[in-house]
C-alpha cells in the first residue's frame, strides 16, 4: 500500500465536507415536508401513476399527469423558485433527490389499496422525508457507543 497525504487523496477522490451532506439531507427533508403539506392541503382528487414500474426508465422519467402530486408541487411558486423545472417524474426525482424506489412509493398507485387520498399520499411523502441517511445512522450508532 502506498502512503499518501490527505491533500493527495483529496485530489484523487471525490471528497466532500460532511456539513455539505448534512445540509443536502436537511434541504431534501424540508422539500419533502413541504410537498406533503401541499398535498395534504389539496382539495379534490389526487391522481397517481398506475403501474409505473413497468414503464421503461427512459420513458418513466417523462411521465406526467394532471392533479398528480407532481402537478400540485409545480404549482407552488417557492418550489419553482428553488428550481423545480416541471411536473414530470424526472423533474421531481432530481428536485426532491429521490431514488426511483422512493418515487415509486410516493407517486405510484401500487399498495394504496384503493385509498388514494391526500392524507395517504402526504403520509408516504413524510415517511420518505423522515428516513435517516447513512451518516445520521452512523452518528447515532457511534453516539450510543460513546465514540462521538
Amino acid at each position: 500500500m502506498k502512503y499518501r497525504t490527505l491533500e493527495e487523496i483529496t485530489k484523487l477522490a471525490g471528497v466532500e465536507p460532511v456539513e455539505a451532506r448534512r445540509e443536502e439531507a436537511s434541504l431534501r427533508r424540508a422539500r419533502l415536508e413541504r410537498l406533503a403539506s401541499l398535498i395534504e392541503a389539496h382539495v379534490g382528487r389526487i391522481r397517481l401513476f398506475s403501474m409505473m414500474e413497468y414503464v421503461p426508465v427512459k420513458e418513466r422519467v417523462k411521465l406526467r399527469q394532471d392533479e398528480s402530486p407532481l402537478s400540485i408541487a409545480f404549482r407552488d411558486a417557492l418550489f419553482r423558485e428553488q428550481g423545480l423545472k416541471g411536473d414530470r417524474l424526472g423533474d421531481a426525482i432530481d428536485f426532491f433527490q429521490l431514488s426511483m424506489r422512493e418515487a415509486h412509493h410516493i407517486f405510484c398507485d401500487c399498495n394504496y389499496s384503493g385509498a388514494i387520498t391526500p392524507a395517504a399520499v402526504s403520509a408516504r411523502a413524510r415517511a420518505v422525508a423522515e428516513k435517516k441517511t447513512l451518516g445520521e445512522l452512523w452518528r447515532g450508532f457511534t453516539r450510543r457507543l460513546g465514540l462521538a
